[in-house]
Formats: structure tokens, C-alpha cells, sequence
């Protein structure tokens, strides 16, 4: 059981917030999937308060959660609500255009040293507005469909991507990069993480699945549920997450429930402010098959990132699960 230690991990950022806001945010009616996403209405439709250069080119788009925006053809201005938008743009080439981004932005380093508009569910308006960007862009990924129509009504223009598996990330880098004048860079990056995910398919081709249950939070015991983003991704290494049939998003899970279902593999991803015990001294944890058998794996915090990120933990998860297929 080796722990690995993020390097772009900010010493200072709570990856509790980071994590209970992306998940209340999920949680919330705004973004989660059955709502009927309405379009922009009056000033926010067209980002009136937007800064506009004089006779510059502007097209109408249709957003990630079906809203009509109009844009700049080339944004020179932009604000990032969400850190998946922020890793996506900097992979992009587009983040020297970054004027703004949250609180919970901590990659690459670069990042950290830009303005900081607040955090995901609760962005500083005045700030924002203050910043006069050209675009905006959110994320279901952890923001508030209020706080987006709060902005829009202020006459912005944003744009939200819709990340909800991975098919979708590699849609939403796509996005991304069309709205920010990289469109032939957003092409190329997703081709590069398609070629990257099928050198691992191939790697493990032949095994069998592992069953895991994955732990998103441990105080409470959270798990990935039904339409989450991390089960699909976990998919792409080989691995059943046990959860994964439960209609809720993140539902709170029992060790009794874990010792009924007997993994093969416990997964987990460490998080300041939810200290992990120790697994095989702890009661009940340790009668598991998989924590007597070492099988308790500590993953890159980038298999929870909605980003070109998440390839980097695909590959982690790969690695430590079937060593003797990456010699």
C-alpha cells in the first residue's frame, strides 16, 4: 500500500471544500441531469455588460446545458468559475488570456499567482464585473446554477461545459477550445488523450475486471453512485466500481455494506481535512479480503479532475493495479 503526494496540491487550499462544494453543487437541482436548462433571458442572453472591442466578430453558441450565448470570436478576457475550465484552458494555450480564476485554481502553478474571483459556489460579482471579461466560463463540475444566472443577468457572457463522463470531458476540452480561438489545439489535446487511455486498454486487455469500492470522502463514508463521472473513469482502468448501480450521486455507504459486497480492491484518494485510518488495523476494515491482501490502492487526485487531468489518474490507477503490464 503506497501513498503518493500530489506536488500541485496547494499547502494552503482545503481539499474538503474543494470537494463538498463540487459534490453539494452535483447535488443541488441546478445542474444535475433532468433539469430542463432554460435559455438566458434580456441583457444576459447577449453578454451586454461584456467588454466589446469595436467592430469585433461575435457568434452565437449553444452552451453545455443548452443555453444560446454570444460570444467573442476571440476571447481576450476571460474568467474561470471552475478548476476543471482553469487545468483545461493552461493545457489549451490559452491561459495567458486567464484574467481570473477561483480560489480552488491550483493548476498548474501558474494559476495560484492569478486574481481570484471567490470560489465555486459563491463568486465575488463585484470582482468579476470590476475585471470586465469577455467570457466566462463554468462548470457543472462544482458551480451554482444561481450563481450563473446572477451573472448573466449582469450582462456577462457564460458559457457552461457539462463534464459528466468521460466522453463529455473530452467534449467539454473540444468546447473549450472552439469559444477560446483554440479549436485546432482542442482537437489535438483530446486526440492525444484518446491515444493515451488506448495504450492502457491495450496494457490490460485480457484481464479480468477488478470490483472496487471507491472511496470519495471517508467521514462520512461517501461513494460514487449512478451518472457520476468518476465511475466511468474508473471503467477505463479496468476496474467495477461496487457502487457505481446506486441511483444517488455520492451516497453515504456503511461498512457493512463493503464487507457484504467484499471487493476486490479498496480505492482512495487522500484529502486534507478527511484523514484516512489505518486500514488494516482498524475493526471491520481489516477483516476485508482486500486489506488483508495489501490490495488498498492511494491514488492522483486527478482521477477526480474533469479535465485533461483525469488521464494522468487513469494511468496511476493502471499502474498500481497491474504493475507487470507497465514494466
Amino acid at each position: 500500500m503506497s501513498r503518493k503526494t500530489d506536488p500541485y496540491r496547494s499547502p494552503t487550499l482545503s481539499a474538503r471544500a474543494r470537494l463538498v462544494a463540487a459534490v453539494l453543487a452535483l447535488l443541488a437541482g441546478c445542474f444535475t441531469p433532468g433539469c430542463t436548462p432554460r435559455p438566458a433571458e434580456g441583457p444576459g442572453e447577449h453578454g451586454a455588460g461584456a467588454v466589446v472591442e469595436p467592430g469585433e466578430e461575435r457568434v452565437e453558441v449553444t452552451d453545455g446545458i443548452g443555453r444560446r450565448v454570444l460570444l467573442p470570436r476571440r476571447p481576450r478576457r476571460i474568467i474561470s468559475l471552475a478548476p476543471n475550465v482553469t487545468e483545461t484552458l493552461f493545457m489549451l494555450g490559452a491561459g495567458d488570456r486567464l484574467i481570473g480564476v477561483t480560489t480552488l485554481c491550483a493548476w498548474p502553478e501558474a494559476a495560484r499567482a492569478l486574481p481570484k474571483i471567490g470560489d465555486l459556489l459563491n463568486p465575488n460579482y463585484e470582482v468579476i464585473l470590476a475585471a470586465r471579461p469577455d467570457l466566462v466560463i463554468g462548470s457543472t463540475a462544482g458551480n451554482d446554477r444561481g450563481a450563473v444566472t446572477k451573472l448573466t443577468g449582469l450582462g456577462l457572457p457564460v458559457y457552461i461545459v457539462a463534464p459528466r463522463s468521460a466522453e463529455e470531458i473530452f467534449r467539454t476540452v473540444e468546447e473549450i477550445g472552439r469559444i477560446s480561438d483554440c479549436a485546432g489545439e482542442g482537437r489535438e489535446l483530446v486526440s492525444r488523450m484518446r491515444e493515451r487511455l488506448a495504450t492502457v486498454r491495450r496494457r490490460i486487455e485480457g484481464l479480468p475486471p477488478v470490483r472496487a469500492f471507491f472511496i470519495t470522502w471517508f467521514d462520512p463514508l461517501l461513494a460514487p453512485g449512478k451518472n457520476t463521472f468518476e465511475n466511468d473513469v474508473l471503467a477505463l482502468a479496468g476496474v467495477v466500481s461496487i457502487s457505481s448501480d446506486i441511483p444517488q450521486y455520492y451516497p453515504r455507504y456503511s461498512l457493512e455494506q463493503v464487507l457484504v459486497s467484499d471487493p476486490d480492491a479498496i480505492l482512495t484518494i487522500e484529502h486534507e481535512g478527511d484523514p484516512l485510518p489505518r486500514f488494516d488495523r482498524t475493526p471491520g476494515w481489516k477483516e476485508l479480503r482486500a486489506v488483508r491482501e495489501g490490495r488498498v490502492y492511494y491514488l492522483s487526485e486527478y482521477l477526480q479532475h474533469p479535465s485533461p487531468l483525469f488521464v494522468d489518474g487513469v494511468e496511476d490507477l493502471a499502474r498500481q493495479l497491474y504493475p507487470e503490464r507497465f514494466r
